[in-house]
């Protein structure tokens, strides 16, 4: 569905990608909304005026990136929960 609109009206498509965007980052509410504002700002700085296939790459070279820190973040939470257990076991 998505494709389809994007390839039939673009500014349609990028109306509701914007909203949809929008939507889900009220949800993380104010303090992670206005994190998340300033990195797809940048983002969608980076992406201006290149083709589609540059803003793919671009995209995924951030997701990656995302990836990397996300992971580096459950590592922490798990040694964390095992120090935690450690120290509840003694």
């Amino acid at each position: 569905e998505w494709a389809d609109l994007y390839q039939r009206d673009p500014a349609a498509f990028e109306a509701r990608r914007k909203a949809v965007l929008a939507l889900e980052m009220a949800k993380a509410g104010p303090a992670l909304s206005a994190q998340a504002k300033m990195v797809l700002r940048k983002l969608e700085e980076q992406v201006e005026g290149k083709n589609d296939a540059e803003r793919i790459q671009t995209s995924m070279v951030w997701m990656a990136a995302s990836m990397r820190q996300l992971a580096g973040r459950m590592q922490d939470l798990s040694e964390a929960t095992a120090q935690l257990e450690r120290t509840v076991s003694r």
